[in-house]
């Protein structure tokens, strides 16, 4: 099955900067930063007095902005604040969080800032913040005959993308209290944090409508109970408060969308497609719904129907990486390579922290028989995420093929010591140990994955069958 998350959004602008290394230097107060950029100075001051009478940010920015983050609501995450123009950090300079800029005039046109750090932070500096626990992060699959591979976020990452799950996490949990303002904090932490956390924008405007009244409050709390409830891994209690939210709400269709895809999982995919379905009449620009769709259609190994609905999802929003990304993994099962490597290199413009991405593009090029450039794309998803295991296992194989046997099996122990039951690094260490006629190892190796299920090849086990005694 085709993984069923939702990741998110783009390159962070360096239009502000004076160059793209200033942004890593450690030190340097940080300010958590929105830009809305017009052409038109009477459409600024129109959408001025909006925001300063509440109304979203991100969506302005989306529906107006021709700025470099139009698409991702404005948001440019944390960015050096001695690194800005000198107009905008004299704007910024008294301006409170959460607050409008007035009108700069600037060579693009006409623009308008916004702080998101949380109150009793200095307006130059953008704090750390403490962090609860890690949500988990779900796992993709690669390609055909692998078996599905658990990762487990370290606790010690601090990569900006994980402290971004942990503030979703965090909003979630007062979300839930019925807090929506301070939800809406937590999540704009995440996003300033990661403006590509797609979680961080879903629950936002969630927790802003229930705010305003725009949906009733009970179908959100029940929403984040859901949300919170898979974040535990109890799907059941999930799909109930899922299933809740239309009798609170019969307008609020993400919690159908949600109950959608853990009924798909739970094997009741009839069920679930009526319910997309159902949405799609309502709101037939929702994304999110044809990529459930086209995941159903590839599990009915369908990739023509699959790859028809992802392109349906790209089409209502070309910056969704995770609809990229699943049409990548179309291509990828179908041995259209060509289009593979195009669609994972777009979720990596669009989300450069998915690890998925970066690993599948890294097995498109193996393919391809360009090792040197998978090699570099395995090790930047492991970097990216240290308890990724799929990366550390194509490396692994990647030097098998290139008969660097001791480094192979360096890779599929680093797998390993990751998830110890994941059954494909144990039959890949076998093959690696049989190469290198260490016998007793390849035997421990292969018995341990036919223990987790693993169908290993008759091949491997008809050259370990003389050794054994």
């Amino acid at each position: 099955m085709l993984q069923r998350v939702a990741l998110a959004m783009f390159l962070i602008g360096a239009l502000l900067f004076w160059s793209w290394p200033a942004l890593a230097q450690a030190g340097e107060d940080r300010v958590d930063l929105g830009i809305i950029t017009v052409k038109n100075k009477d459409l600024a001051q129109k959408l001025h007095q909006r925001l300063i009478k509440g109304e979203s940010f991100e969506t302005l920015a989306k529906q107006n902005s021709v700025g470099p983050a139009a698409f991702r609501g404005g948001r440019l995450g944390k960015v050096p604040f001695q690194r800005l123009r000198s107009e905008y950090r004299q704007a910024l300079q008294r301006l409170a969080p959460n607050k409008p800029s007035q009108v700069i005039p600037t060579e693009e046109g006409y623009t308008i800032l916004m702080r998101f750090d949380q109150p009793g932070e200095q307006p130059k500096a953008a704090a750390a913040r403490p962090a609860p626990a890690p949500a988990p992060v779900p796992a993709p699959q690669t390609r055909a005959g692998s078996t599905p591979q658990f990762v487990r976020p370290s606790p010690l990452a601090e990569a900006p993308q994980l402290k971004a799950r942990r503030e979703v996490l965090a909003g979630l949990e007062v979300m839930v209290q019925g807090e929506f303002k301070k939800a809406q904090s937590h999540f704009s932490a995440a996003l300033g944090d990661n403006p590509r956390e797609d979680s961080a924008y879903f629950l936002q405007d969630i927790s802003r409508e229930a705010a305003a009244g725009k949906i009733k409050k009970q179908a959100a709390l029940l929403f984040a109970q859901g949300f919170l409830a898979v974040t535990n891994g109890d799907g059941p209690s999930a799909l109930k408060y899922f299933l809740q939210c239309k009798d609170a709400d019969p307008n609020f269709w993400q919690g159908e969308l949600f109950a959608a895809n853990l009924m798909a999982g739970a094997g009741q995919k009839a069920e679930a497609e009526k319910l997309l379905h159902g949405i799609l009449k309502r709101n037939p620009k929702s994304a999110h719904t044809y990529v459930s769709l086209g995941l159903l259609a590839a599990d009915r190994h369908n990739p023509q129907e699959a790859r028809r609905y992802f392109e349906k999802a790209i089409e209502a929003n070309p910056e969704f990486a995770q609809a990229h990304y699943q049409l990548g993994m179309v291509a990828l099962y179908s041995d259209d390579l060509k289009t593979a490597e195009r669609e994972f290199k777009q979720t990596i413009v669009l989300d450069p922290y998915s690890e998925e991405g970066h690993n599948n593009l890294g097995l498109v090029y193996f393919f391809l028989g360009r090792p040197a450039e998978a090699a570099k794309e395995y090790k930047t998803a492991a970097e990216l995420n240290p308890s990724y295991p799929d990366a550390h296992v194509n490396l692994g194989n990647l030097y098998v093929q290139q008969k660097q046997y001791n480094l192979a099996i360096d890779e599929y122990a680093k797998a390993l010591a990751i998830d110890p039951d994941f059954a494909a690094a144990h039959n890949n260490m076998a093959g690696a140990y049989v190469l290198m006629e260490k016998w007793p190892e390849a035997i421990q190796a292969a018995d341990t994955a036919l223990k987790l299920g693993y169908p290993v090849p008759k091949s491997l086990l008809a050259k370990l069958a003389p050794h054994r005694k």
